[in-house]
């Protein structure tokens, strides 16, 4: 086809390759002259109107549009020819019955002569542009015209309307975590549908949260076959944008589908996207309104929310109810001359003004003085501002009660006298001076402090008024440091110094010390306080914890020596019974070297007997008798009878006060607490020196050696001394520990002191320690008075010899887990003439007894037995019959006493090792009276 063209002025070539270019363009290209009609068209021409060149070529618009649009596309011609330049249109065109728009580019074609001959125009189809332009505009006012939740539902609603959907919705990331999902809105079916949760797994949702843009345009059943929702609403195409905050992250995300297929996809990932920025912006606003809610509600400051019109309250935090005193309903209930101080300027009518200027636009801020609901009056630090809040203006009030500070305004406001008033009557020293430390300002606290007047201290070197003179030239040093170098140690510190008073007396103070600028150079301000009080009582307290640590060992050594001594006593038991037994049996035979052998045996048993007994008392797990007692005759007795014990060549000077006030201990462990005293110093002179026992009464205070404790009253005072070495300082505070010795291997126990230290104690009593390292010790035992002395009796009282043991008979249940403590107890029962039945397990006896608790006479349960103690024992017997006959033994119980047991319904509690004379007297007590001719020795 041949068709006429404007060629230009070139060669052949040149407008051949000029052709290849129009016709192998995309977009529509034409030339009209300048009567209209059309003198080229380019292949896409053709392509777009179906028809050939040739068959348009002479034509104008007229011939193929209808009349207003070819008027309309004459004009934009003629336009072009008058302006001589290029303009472009958005034009037009009736296209199969749909109006197309495209986009023209006209430009004028020129002469040789530089006419313009003809209209050249290059026209682009943007319909589809167009039509996602106009769907845009639409969402964009239907969603703007939205507020609060209600821009989700137009978000969804809008969705559905813009992409032809039949399903929308908007959801967030769920409180129970990112794997789930819920909705914000839900359309479907023409209408909102309920709010749900639901999990990513598994739905088309997980390729869109926190990704990108996802499209499936059909079989949705088929790719998301577990996608339960989507299925149950039909939905067989889906589309997803994500939300994202501004700091990238993932929020949501927004989704649409159709119950048919859905193609189209740069045109469904626009509308997406931008239905996506509002919905993300508006997640984040309601994220960010809760986080400001809760910095609201929670902020330490009154904050007020007042309409921009009227000034009334629209909310308030619960800050500034508690602060005014009102609920929050009564607070948005009261008009502004409720917080007013009813005076000017804090009326309502200046609060008013200041609202007014804060609705124009002005940052206020002032102080206000308020009143409170209970009629106080306060004062306020009062920002106004102008905010919009939920998308509404608001006026902001945020208020900080300063009353304390307009106090210490006032105060600072105050005279010179009000100043003077402070620091005269000031407790700590408050002492001013200048950069050569002389003195500036000396309060009356100083004055008393220091015993220096203020005209004495004025214009003096502070360091030669108050610091003792060895100090004096650090002092200096330093001074003049700061002077150099600005720098200085002891500024803007609080430290412990020593001061001296007018006299001489030096004292601990604390000091602190701070600089501040002066017109005259800078000045120091020193604040010094005495701590002498504070430094005894530290001292006290250290001397009190070292107390509590003392008695915290204490006691648990003597728990340890307790158990150990419970052990030692069921040991003992069989073998102090056994040696007394063996000696009966072997008098008869005349063996004299066995009989020896077996004395020697007691009498180590017994020592060990009394070992344990010294340990038992120190653990307090063995209680003497108290009563009351004269010391004087009780221990005068005790020393005559004892210094035939000691070597010749220790000297005794005994000096004893008469009529000395009674006091409540055990006879027998007083005279051992003096035995062991004396013996410490007889050892300690080695048997060679002076020894001196005294007592008396004193009144005096003094710290316990061994508890640490301090002891103030009247005392009778029990005092060994002896010429000896005396005791290292070092090893004072072990010296009451048990087993603790300085003697060598094999020549003491190491339970004197700790003994005497359990029986001293045991009576409310204390032991006072004298001794230098080279002038001998002295042991001054502290116990309390007790009522006046004690009347002298001319006759003494003969203790009653106890009776011979005598045989019995009867049927004895002698329960014990120790097997060798059971043995000798049943062949010591044997002797006596009864019948003893052995028990070693507690729940076993308790069958057995309480199944014919008549068959019995008499029954002897141990104490300490394991799942089943001897008292829980004697329960059930009783239990089964009240008038069973039974005694209790124990090797220790600190626990337990015999009026206890007694109460419970046994005869008696004896300890371990047995006294056989009592258990004796016992069993003939209850077993009716002894056989004549039995005869037993009394261990």
């Amino acid at each position: 086809m041949s068709q006429p063209s404007i060629r230009p002025s070139t060669d052949s070539a040149g407008a051949h390759h000029l052709r290849q270019i129009v016709d192998n363009s995309s977009a529509v290209i034409y030339v009209k002259d300048l009567e209209g009609r059309l003198v080229l068209v380019n292949r896409a021409f053709e392509r777009l109107f179906k028809v050939r060149a040739e068959r348009v070529l002479g034509r104008t618009d007229h011939d193929f549009f209808p009349r207003e649009i070819a008027d309309a596309l004459r004009a934009n011609d003629l336009r072009v020819a008058q302006s001589g330049h290029e303009l472009e249109f958005e034009e037009q065109v009736p296209m199969g019955g749909i109006i197309r728009t495209y986009l023209s580019n006209k430009f004028p074609l020129f002469d040789s002569d530089g006419r313009v001959s003809a209209i050249c125009g290059i026209s682009t189809d943007i319909s589809s542009r167009k039509s996602l332009e106009e769907v845009l505009r639409f969402v964009a006012l239907g969603v703007s015209a939205a507020t609060g939740n209600e821009v989700f539902e137009a978000i969804a609603r809008y969705m559905v309307r813009s992409l032809n959907a039949d399903f929308a919705f908007v959801s967030r990331i769920s409180d129970e975590g990112p794997h789930r999902l819920t909705t914000l809105a839900l359309f479907y079916d023409g209408r909102l549908q309920p709010n749900a949760t639901y999990d990513l797994e598994g739905t088309p949702c997980a390729e869109v949260f926190g990704r990108s843009f996802y499209l499936v345009p059909r079989d949705l059943g088929v790719c998301y076959p577990n996608d339960s929702v989507l299925a149950a609403y039909g939905i067989d195409s889906y589309a997803g944008y994500p939300l994202f905050a501004g700091d990238g992250r993932p929020l949501g995300l927004i989704a649409a589908g159709r119950l048919g297929p859905m193609g189209d996809h740069d045109k469904v990932e626009s509308v997406l996207r931008i239905f996506s920025v509002r919905a993300a912006a508006e997640i984040e606003r309601f994220a960010a309104e809760a986080s400001y809610r809760a910095i609201f509600d929670t902020s330490e400051d009154a904050i007020f929310v007042h309409d921009i019109d009227s000034g009334t309250l629209v909310d308030v935090n619960p800050k500034a109810c508690r602060a005014y005193g009102y609920s929050y309903e009564e607070m948005l209930g009261l008009d502004i001359d409720a917080f007013s101080a009813g005076y000017a300027p804090y009326t309502g009518k200046e609060a008013a003004g200041y609202l007014a200027r804060a609705a124009a636009g002005e940052l206020q801020r002032f102080e206000w003085h308020r009143r409170n609901r209970d009629g106080s009056l306060h004062w306020d630090e009062v920002l106004l501002k102008r905010v919009t809040i939920g998308g509404i203006d608001r006026i902001l009030a945020i208020t900080r009660e300063i009353t304390q500070r307009k106090e210490a305004e006032q105060a600072l406001r105050a005279s010179e006298l009000q100043y003077r008033a402070i620091t005269n009557t000031a407790l700590d020293c408050f002492i001013g001076m200048d950069e050569r430390g002389r003195v500036l300002a000396f309060n009356p606290a100083a004055e008393r402090c220091f015993g220096i007047g203020r005209e004495q201290a004025l214009g003096r070197s502070l360091l030669k008024l108050i610091i003792p003179p060895r100090f004096r030239e650090a002092y200096e040093r330093g001074l003049e440091h700061y002077l150099m170098t600005g720098q200085g140690a002891f500024l803007g510190k609080r430290m412990e110094v020593v001061a001296q008073r007018a006299d001489g007396e030096e004292f601990p103070a604390e000091l602190a010390l701070t600089q501040v600028p002066g017109d005259e150079g800078p000045r120091f301000i020193c604040y010094l306080r005495d701590i002498t009080e504070r430094t005894q009582a530290e001292e006290e307290r250290a001397r009190l914890e070292q107390q509590l640590r003392q008695a915290q060992r204490m006691e648990a050594i003597g728990h340890l020596t307790g158990g150990i001594a419970h052990d030692f006593n069921n040991l003992l038991t069989s073998m102090l019974g056994y040696t007394v037994m063996a000696l009966e049996r072997v008098e008869p035979t005349g063996d004299e070297r066995l009989g020896k052998y077996l004395a020697r045996v007691q009498r180590s048993a017994e020592k060990a007997r009394d070992l344990i007994q010294q340990m038992l008392t120190f653990s307090r797990g063995s209680r003497g008798k108290p009563q009351l007692l004269a010391p004087d005759r009780l221990l005068g007795d005790f020393i005559r009878l004892m210094e035939s014990t000691l070597p010749a060549t220790v000297e005794l000077d005994v000096r004893l006060d008469s009529e000395l006030p009674r006091v409540l201990a055990d006879p027998v462990q007083l005279e051992q607490v003096l035995m062991n005293l004396c013996i410490n110093a007889r050892d300690a002179m080695g048997s060679v020196g002076q020894l001196q026992i005294s007592l008396g009464l004193e009144e005096l205070e003094c710290v316990c050696a061994s508890c640490q404790q301090r002891a103030r009253g009247p005392f009778v005072a029990l005092r060994v001394s002896d010429n000896g070495p005396g005791i290292d300082p070092t090893l004072r505070a072990q010296i009451f520990e048990p087993f603790f010795t300085t003697k060598a291997s094999g020549q003491g126990s190491g339970m004197g002191l700790s003994m005497v230290h359990g029986i001293v104690h045991e009576y409310g009593g204390h032991i006072q320690l004298d001794s230098q390292p080279g002038h001998g010790a002295t042991f001054r035992v502290l116990l309390p008075a007790h009522g006046p002395a004690a009347q002298v009796n001319g006759r003494d009282a003969v203790p009653e010899l106890p009776p011979l043991r005598s045989a019995l008979q009867g049927r004895v249940a002698v329960v014990d887990d120790d097997p060798s403590v059971a043995e000798f107890m049943g062949e010591l029962l044997e002797g006596w003439g009864l019948a003893p039945v052995l028990f070693g397990d507690a729940e076993l006896a308790s069958q057995q007894l309480c199944a014919d608790p008549y068959a019995w006479d008499f029954v002897i349960l141990d104490q300490s037995m394991p799942r089943l103690s001897g008292l829980q024992l004697a329960r059930r017997l009783l239990a089964s019959r009240a008038d069973l006959p039974i005694v209790l033994y124990t090797g220790f119980s600190d626990s337990l006493l015999e009026s206890e047991v007694q109460q419970q319904g046994a005869k008696a509690l004896l300890t371990k090792p047995l006294d056989q004379q009592r258990l004796h007297q016992l069993l003939q007590t209850w077993l009716g009276q002894p056989r004549p001719g039995y005869n037993a020795e009394t261990n």
